[in-house]
């Protein structure tokens, strides 16, 4: 988090629907520079970007909290190594904007659009701009999108985190009956996919009983914190979508003297990791964004290039951390 790799009330959360995958691609105008294996064009492959080309990527980045800064420099960093130009757009959480800012970078005429999107409902609309003003869409953290209308995506596997924490939770609780809460992201994208499979891993004794999102946002997140405390007071794991909401809702859980509530959450940053150490956090997933940014350029310019070996979709590996493997996570920012 991914996210951020970069957190709104439960009862306001609605389900995302996945953009149903069509059986015909779009065709992709003749003479732009697209890779064999980004949008499906039948059975023609555009031909690949000629290696002496400057290739200009354009960043639309969804947020501006400690994971979507961290994404960006990473990848304008190995952009700048690679001779790649960047020019960036941020969304702050708001699709419509997200929307707009793929239209600018479609009137750029930059190479590739990569997105770190804010929703996939809204996603779709952007992809079907670019595609129909053939340039290609790459996305970072998430895919779950019709994969023959995009270059490809760098994903953070925000199910496998979902599980991973889910199982950690069952294991903790040694099989007897635990409340859990969960502090959320904002509904409509990764969040919904870790929210799922992490209840999905909980067990049979773990139960769920409160659940709201927090838009990523520390201030929010403790305000939620408190109201979850009120209203279920014998929690005793919560699982918070990423460290800064978690740090918020530690601060609430401080003031109310309750260090008996395991907390647990993802990201991998420094402050995340010391937490663990310190035993403030019970545990954390570290999946960087530094991974996420620098696989980004160099997958984006492969697939460009029609380099050999390249993968379309490629996952960040990730590491759960806790007090015991602590000091050899990988470092969360360039």
């Amino acid at each position: 988090m991914f996210a951020s790799l970069g957190p709104v009330p439960k009862a306001t959360r609605t389900r995302t629907t996945r953009p149903r995958v069509t059986a015909t691609a779009l065709a992709v105008a003749a003479g732009l520079a697209l890779s064999a294996c980004s949008v499906d064009e039948g059975n023609k492959a555009a031909a690949p970007v000629k290696s002496g080309k400057q290739l200009t990527i354009g960043f639309v980045n969804g947020n501006s909290i400690e994971f979507h800064t961290c994404l960006q420099n990473a990848l304008q960093g190995r952009a700048d190594r690679a001779g790649v130009k960047v020019l960036t757009a941020n969304s702050a959480m708001d699709p419509a904007k997200e929307l707009s800012n793929i239209d600018d970078m479609i009137v750029k005429r930059v190479d590739v659009i990569v997105v770190q999107t804010v929703n996939i409902d809204s996603l779709e609309g952007g992809i079907g701009r670019a595609n129909r003003a053939g340039i290609p869409i790459f996305l970072t953290s998430v895919a779950s999108v019709d994969q023959s209308k995009i270059l490809g995506a760098v994903v953070t596997d925000v199910k496998k985190v979902g599980r991973e924490l889910g199982a950690w939770l069952a294991k903790d609780s040694e099989g007897k009956p635990a409340e859990v809460g969960i502090i959320g992201g904002a509904p409509g994208a990764a969040a919904d996919l870790m929210n799922d499979a992490f209840k999905q891993s909980l067990g049979g004794n773990a139960k769920v009983v409160f659940d709201q999102p927090a838009m990523w946002q520390r201030a929010k997140a403790q305000d939620v914190a408190e109201n979850m405390l009120q209203a279920r007071p014998k929690v005793s794991h919560v699982f918070v979508h990423n460290e800064d909401m978690a740090f918020g809702a530690l601060a609430a859980f401080k003031a109310a003297g309750r260090d008996d509530i395991k907390i647990l959450t993802n990201g991998g940053s420094a402050a995340g990791v010391k937490a663990v150490k310190d035993g403030e956090f019970a545990v954390t997933v570290s999946n960087t964004p530094r991974s996420v940014g620098e696989l980004a350029v160099d997958n984006v310019v492969g697939l460009l290039r029609g380099t050999e070996g390249v993968k379309k979709i490629a996952t960040v590996p990730d590491v759960v951390v806790t007090s015991d493997n602590a000091s050899k996570a990988p470092p969360y920012c360039s």
